[in-house]
């Protein structure tokens, strides 16, 4: 026996028909089945581009620049000398004040001790020498012999020297203790506020990096807190991106996401969510469709675990890993 028999329409039209029908039904079909997949939602993979943070490193004093220690691009570490500024003036007016709280410790050690005991002798023996004087000239004046005048300047004399005398017998007030104190405490903050700037006179990187902008030169005058340096971090890279507002409740702080760059588009890097921006903005200029930059969008940061391969500047892709329509 043979198999089951197929029948075809003999007339050929109705075979093309048929067959014509069958086209239109698989393409309608595939045509449902295009319209479904772009409806359903995909995975959140949003543009931007790598940045990274820079320092702007200077003096506070400012000056005439002796020597440059680094180029623009050099790669420098924290605490590494960028620049040296002339010196002489604050190395002067430093041993000046190393001077003066000699003096002023030296002072303040006097009061504390009092008066020597030879101190207190030699008043004594000019007290009395101005007294015994005075009363010569008395009796001179009385006999018509000396002025007035001399006798009144012999009387001053005697005086002041009696009260000096008084004032030693009496030792050094807490008074004066405490202004001799507070005059060497004065004198030492300033010495110390002189090695501050003297300290900042060096000026040195405060971070590991790239030197970015720099273009000083030998004799260069410095302004203080004039920037001397830009400083980029290539440790600290990060990514800003523009989320739709119907899509923030599902990217949150610390959320791990992965970023890929051009450069090797194959190759997806660890990254995390920084911050979110608290108040919403309509999509940058430079995003591509005009139906996008229409969107109310929030943006966020994402920073990237460092990288030797990441480079500021490249172009980046950052998957939320989560599903939408961007």
């Amino acid at each position: 026996m043979s198999g089951p028999e197929v029948l075809l329409p003999s007339n050929p039209n109705v075979l093309l028909r048929v067959v014509a029908v069958l086209v239109l039904l698989a393409a309608v079909a595939a045509a449902l089945l295009y319209v479904r997949k772009q409806r359903e939602p995909k995975p959140l993979v949003l543009a931007g581009t790598l940045e990274a943070r820079t320092v702007n490193v200077g003096s506070l004093v400012g000056g005439r620049v002796s020597r440059v220690h680094v180029d623009e691009g050099s790669q420098v570490a924290a605490g590494q000398v960028l620049v040296t500024l002339e010196t002489e003036t604050l190395d002067r007016q430093i041993a000046e004040q190393q001077a003066a709280i000699a003096t002023a410790r030296a002072n303040l050690a006097k009061a504390i001790n009092g008066p020597r005991d030879e101190e207190i002798r030699k008043a004594e023996a000019v007290a009395s020498n101005d007294e015994r004087e005075r009363r010569r000239l008395a009796s001179l004046y009385s006999a018509g012999i000396v002025s007035k005048e001399m006798l009144d300047q012999a009387a001053t004399k005697a005086k002041t020297s009696a009260e000096d005398l008084r004032v030693l017998r009496a030792g050094t007030r807490k008074e004066d203790i405490a202004i001799a104190r507070m005059q060497a405490e004065q004198q030492e903050r300033h010495l110390a506020t002189l090695t501050k700037q003297r300290d900042e006179t060096v000026v040195r990187s405060t971070v590991n990096g790239v030197v970015q902008s720099f273009g000083l030169r030998p004799g260069d005058i410095v302004a203080p807190n004039q920037s001397v340096a830009e400083i980029l971090e290539p440790s600290q890279l990060w990514v800003r991106i523009y989320v739709p507002e119907t899509l923030l409740g599902k990217v949150h702080v610390n959320m791990p996401v992965r970023v890929r760059v051009d450069t090797w588009p194959e190759v997806w890097f660890p990254a995390r969510v920084s911050t979110i921006s608290s108040e919403g903005e309509y999509t940058p200029r430079n995003v591509q469709t005009r139906a996008q930059r229409a969107e109310q969008v929030y943006g966020v940061k994402v920073v990237t675990n460092p990288d030797s391969r990441l480079k500021a500047g490249m172009a980046a892709e950052v998957d939320l890993g989560v599903k939408g329509h961007a």
